[in-house]
């Protein structure tokens, strides 16, 4: 009887060796790369993550996280960050360069467990930093890059203590790399072939960012393969160390050579095979096929549902990266009925906070990050693991498309989302729960029609509707209009956000 129970146990094992080492690897080909899921089921019930700005860029604290490059371009035309130039000539000076602003940064208040905490009570179910941003200054300790938050500045591996805090609670794990357009963020001599033509590059004769050799690799004074190698080498070196569920990933990744963009792709992959896990990768653009990444539309929405699931990004604070100057939040409540329309048309939201460079979470957007996980506490039912129902919703809200906008493809829209309110409906479902989210209080006993009830869901039978967080009885009727329905008397616990009806079908 114990031979018999040792031979199930080997046989078992060997068939888990045989099976693992079937399993295909990736390789760096466009034909083997599309072989990834690009959406796991955790990403797409996940529906809401958040991350941080944080680096260098937090010392002067002015403008924008982009401060690196603003300091040293003279006469910059466009509105964005022009004003940045002369304000370091007259708060510096011309002698103080970006990496003097370096040892400044001590993040002697950083707490990776206060911050996750936060971040965990707002409602998200993965959770991140970034990674390097367009500066060429990583938050890991790195082999390949000197310039390092663990070897310089802080002195702290921000990604290591943001992972381990992470990975200890039931949430995924992610990071964001900007640094394909690092090769092109401070201004350079010309441009020539050692890097791609592009509109991005500043070009001056006698720029004013070091030329020193030893720091090459901060200021991006390099030929176009060298930064296509520490490029992949400080993916590699992520991966390699946590392996992040998901890796966000900023626009100008194009820049980087094909090859490259495809072995980093079979890497990732390759290594979370290795460790079974569903991982996912964005793009903003088409520097990876949509066939393998989500589709990111920064700070939009969708003209309607879409048949994949995608991610749109938000700024928590005035900016993505903190700004002294401008000390203000997101509304909670329009969070939440953003977060409804992104969620109703088969999207993923993230929200980017903006810390100071001590570690501290600026109290505005803690307090913008309660008010979301408030109400998500509530009503995450409405959210969390659903799917579109047949139509995304109603109202008279115009969310209009921007034919100039930079993130216009896929049909992505901004104006509008600011103005949502209480006659906006947008649905979700799960399983034989529709849940109806409107989108403010709209006063006591008022009715409002769900127009899709007499359209494309005529045919559901419903067994009862309730409105979360309230115990009234809620008073409804089918008509040929659709399904009337009628508020609560009394306003539910945080219904100035959005209140909720859920529709059981038979």
């Amino acid at each position: 009887m114990m031979r018999n129970r040792i031979l199930i146990v080997l046989v078992a094992i060997i068939a888990t060796v045989t099976l693992t080492n079937a399993q295909e690897k990736f390789k760096p080909e466009w034909e083997s790369l599309k072989k990834h899921k690009v959406t796991p089921e955790w990403f797409a019930d996940a529906k809401l993550g958040v991350y941080f700005h944080w680096g260098v860029y937090n010392v002067p604290a002015n403008g924008n996280e982009w401060y690196g490059r603003f300091m040293y371009e003279k006469d910059r035309r466009k509105t964005w960050g022009k004003d940045i130039y002369d304000y370091h000539t007259k708060t510096y000076g011309r002698d103080v360069h970006y990496h003097d602003f370096i040892p400044q940064w001590k993040a002697e208040k950083f707490s990776a467990k206060r911050w996750v905490d936060m971040f965990e009570n707002m409602g998200a179910k993965f959770i991140g930093t970034i990674a390097e941003h367009h500066d060429g200054f990583s938050l890991w300790e790195s082999k390949v890059n000197p310039w390092n938050s663990k070897d310089k500045g802080p002195k702290i591996d921000v990604v290591k203590q943001i992972a381990k805090e992470v990975k200890s609670r039931d949430l995924k794990f992610m990071t964001t790399f900007h640094h394909g357009f690092h090769m092109m963020f401070f201004p350079k001599k010309e441009n020539s072939a050692l890097r791609p033509l592009s509109e991005h590059n500043a070009v001056y004769k006698n720029p004013e960012v070091p030329q020193d050799p030893k720091y090459r690799a901060l200021y991006g004074t390099m030929s176009y393969k060298e930064e296509c190698d520490i490029w992949l080498g400080k993916l590699d070196e992520v991966i390699e160390e946590y392996c992040p569920d998901y890796i966000w990933m900023d626009f100008a990744q194009g820049y980087v050579q094909e090859n490259y963009r495809q072995q980093f792709l079979a890497n990732y992959f390759n290594k979370a095979q290795e460790l079974n896990k569903e991982v996912v990768v964005n793009t903003k653009g088409d520097f990876f096929p949509t066939d393998l990444a989500v589709v990111n539309v920064e700070r939009a929405t969708m003209e309607d549902i879409t048949p994949f699931v995608w991610v749109t990004d938000f700024q928590l604070g005035s900016s993505w990266g903190y700004n002294k100057d401008k000390r203000t939040a997101l509304d909670p409540k329009k969070a939440i009925r953003i977060l409804a329309e992104v969620v109703s048309k088969n999207g993923v939201m993230i929200l980017a906070a903006a810390p100071m460079a001590e570690g501290v979470i600026p109290i505005e957007q803690a307090q913008a990050m309660e008010g979301i996980g408030a109400w998500l506490n509530l009503y995450g039912e409405s959210i969390y693991n659903t799917r579109p129902f047949v139509e995304f919703g109603q109202g008279p809200t115009e969310l209009k498309r921007n034919p100039n906008d930079n993130w216009n493809a896929y049909g992505s829209i901004k104006a509008g989302l600011n103005s949502l309110n209480s006659q906006d409906v947008r649905y979700t479902k799960n399983g034989k729960n529709v849940y109806a989210i409107q989108l403010g209080w709209p006063g006591s006993k008022k009715e409002i029609t769900l127009k899709t009830f007499a359209g494309k869901a005529k045919d559901l039978k419903i067994r009862s509707i309730s409105v979360l967080g309230s115990k009234e009885r809620i008073k409804w009727k089918k008509t040929s209009k659709g399904l009337v329905v009628t508020s609560p008397k009394n306003k539910p616990a945080e219904g100035d956000a959005a209140i909720v009806y859920k529709i059981k079908l038979k």
